[in-house]
């Protein structure tokens, strides 16, 4: 209805303009949310062995990552299945789970692992310092979530100062895109969502990307974007009865030995299709062009005809109202 009474209505994803349109709505369009290319980037390869070293990660540890919020729409559970899977269809791999996202909310991630018999060293995470805004990637430290948060920094001797990234504090760019960098192919499963910049970050580092074949993630999981998709099974919201996707574990599985087993010359080739696809398309460049073009277009508005019912006023420091 929201679309239907506006001039034009601007999507993130084509899966939202493709739904919009079979809807009978003609006046959508995508421009995908811009991320700077700039920021996240592959390493050279000695950088990217010291990095590992620092982390105490072997040279021959396949990592495979994934960068999220830890919210009920993210499908840990579903990866973790996949991971299991891999493990067991892969025995001489030594496989290593690279979990980036906040321990304490949304999913019981230790309890998780515990469930499904899987070994607590072969999943990493990320652990942040609030006072030296260091960072280490090593396995949880607590067989509960509760319990393995504020742990003493080990880089400066801070106490009680290391915990999982959060909303509220966590590694910069610059860090995050080592943490891509320690990471061999990229994960990420959901139920649905806008767009997930995760998947776009970890393109740009040249990373073959498994992504849920579904929603925005439609736009990332073919292969002419240097991805793989996820297959999905369909169930219902509760209350909205909106579809969403439960990535199948036996995909997961699949697609991991896919791009284990891929030469890299193949995988060095789908990495450069990845950064290339999103500087093409999600880049601040493309994103703000199509945008300066919509508003250049745009008809002058009649200001005595604005509704400004739905402004708030707020007192400022000097005592001003503003709106």
């Amino acid at each position: 209805s929201t679309a239907r009474n506006t001039d034009r209505f601007i999507t993130w994803s084509n899966f939202a303009q493709k739904e919009l349109a079979d809807a009978g709505v003609t006046n959508s369009e995508c421009i995908h949310g811009p991320i700077d290319h700039e920021n996240f980037f592959k390493l050279d390869k000695e950088p990217r062995e010291d990095l590992r070293a620092r982390h105490k990660i072997n040279k021959d540890d396949f990592i495979i990552g994934f960068v999220f919020r830890n919210q009920l729409r993210k499908s840990v559970p579903n990866l973790l299945d996949g991971f299991q899977k891999f493990k067991n269809n892969n025995p001489k791999c030594k496989a290593k789970l690279l979990l980036h996202t906040n321990w304490q909310e949304g999913w019981d991630i230790p309890k998780l692992i515990k469930e499904k018999n899987i070994n607590n060293s072969d999943i990493l995470t990320t652990y942040f310092c609030e006072k030296c805004r260091g960072y280490i990637v090593q396995p949880f430290q607590a067989n509960n979530k509760k319990d393995g948060e504020k742990q003493d920094c080990p880089l400066c001797g801070e106490k009680e100062s290391l915990n999982t990234s959060n909303v509220h504090v966590g590694p910069s760019e610059k860090q995050l895109n080592e943490i891509y960098n320690l990471m061999d192919v990229y994960c990420h499963p959901f139920t649905s969502g806008g767009q997930e910049l995760p998947i776009q970050e970890a393109k740009l580092c040249e990373l073959v990307t498994l992504v849920t074949d579904y929603s925005c993630g439609t736009d990332c999981s073919s292969e002419d974007s240097g991805g793989m998709p996820l297959s999905w099974n369909e169930y219902r919201e509760p209350g909205t009865q909106f579809v969403k996707a439960s990535t199948c574990p036996h995909s997961i599985a699949s697609k991991l030995t896919k791009a284990y087993k891929m030469n890299s010359s193949k995988k060095s080739h789908f990495g450069k299709i990845a950064r290339e696809f999103i500087i093409k398309n999600y880049s601040i460049k493309t994103s703000a062009e199509k945008l300066m073009k919509i508003i250049d277009n745009m008809e002058a508005s009649d200001k005595s005809k604005i509704n400004t019912e739905y402004l708030k006023t707020t007192s400022t420091s000097n005592g001003k109202t503003k709106f």
